[in-house]
């Protein structure tokens, strides 16, 4: 074992400086980066969330509503509540599906509570596993068309093989009944 105590202090501090000039340079470079592509991406956000919108059954122009109530749930959370002028709903919900907050849906829901439809924002859960929820939607998404309690919800057979995304929906489903109903007289005005 080398003896450190007659090891000169510079040996001992460069390669500390090094390492941390390089992390400082790094972290400069990340900043820059996310400056520069900051707008960019909440811009591409917006539009997938507006897209989402249209994409809904029936579907009039939405406008988002700035302040509800978000429902409690574990597995989902309301992030924001729309509604068009014809009464229908339409709740951003972000969903734990096999990867935490792998779903990003937006549930419909019409002026009786009903689920009128299910778009989706964006899907991180497995390909060809988890993402069924999307590209199949006979196997899970169409029976939660609607629906309007979170009983029957949770009633529908998951998809197999994507047991996780398939109660991440569903959560998200719920979610969206739950946080439409608490917010029915902040909607009517």
């Amino acid at each position: 074992m080398a003896d450190t105590s007659k090891m000169p202090v510079r040996k001992m501090l460069l390669p500390p400086l090094v390492l941390m000039l390089i992390c400082v340079i790094c972290c400069g470079i990340l900043a820059v980066a996310n400056a520069v592509t900051e707008d960019k991406i909440a811009a591409a956000e917006a539009d997938a969330i507006q897209s989402s919108l249209q994409q809904l059954p029936d579907a009039g122009n939405f406008t988002e509503i700035a302040e509800f109530t978000a429902a409690d749930h574990d597995r989902a959370t309301a992030t924001a509540l729309y509604q068009d002028e014809k009464g229908q709903m339409a709740v951003l919900v972000t969903a734990d599906g096999y990867n935490k907050g792998g779903l990003q849906v937006i549930v419909g829901v019409d002026a009786q509570g009903a689920v009128t439809g299910v778009t989706f924002v964006s899907v991180t859960e497995t390909p060809g596993l988890g993402t069924k929820v999307q590209s199949e939607p006979a196997l899970l998404l169409d029976h939660l068309i609607g629906l309007s309690d979170t009983a029957s919800v949770e009633g529908v057979d998951n998809i197999s093989g994507a047991t996780y995304s398939s109660r991440g929906l569903k959560a998200a489903v719920s979610c969206a009944i739950d946080t439409v109903a608490s917010n029915r007289e902040v909607s009517s005005t």
